[in-house]
């Protein structure tokens, strides 16, 4: 696969980072109704140390899926959107469990597992599914020997 595939790949990679970054400071800004509640009148400081622990939780979730991904090697792709997700999903489970009277940070890293999760589901349905049909178009194709 050509070299400029995998720049915009990359360039795609770090383009959702940015998007995930800019919604967790974003969720930052939010005020945790919980906590407002619970601390009647008290005005709470912004989170700067929990949006940084998730922005760098965010970035790893992220790099590691990429590298589990690899979509320039064609060679068993799906064997490979399957695996990230399946380990994918086996990390949001606690997070989906643990989502009552988060603060919107947590939620939003919740969010962000999710939409991963949805994509690499979605990316391996088109690939298997193109995978299938190009079984099935080089069976066609193939001639039968005639005895």
């Amino acid at each position: 696969m050509p070299r400029r595939y995998i720049r915009l790949f990359w360039l795609l990679v770090a383009l959702t980072w940015l998007a995930l970054i800019v919604a967790l400071v974003n969720a930052g800004f939010t005020p945790d109704y919980w906590l407002l509640h619970r601390l009647e009148g008290a005005e709470l400081p912004y989170p700067t140390s929990t949006v940084i622990v998730f922005a760098l939780l965010g970035t790893v979730e992220l790099v590691v899926a990429a590298l589990i991904v690899r979509p320039w090697k064609l060679k068993r792709l799906w064997l490979r959107l399957l695996i990230a997700f399946v380990l994918l999903l086996a990390w949001s489970v606690p997070w989906m469990l643990s989502a009552m009277h988060q603060p919107p940070v947590h939620g939003m890293h919740l969010l962000w597992l999710l939409l991963l999760d949805v994509g690499l589901l979605l990316a391996l349905c088109v690939v298997s599914l193109v995978s299938v049909l190009g079984r099935i178009s080089g069976r066609k194709k193939t001639p039968t020997a005639v005895p």
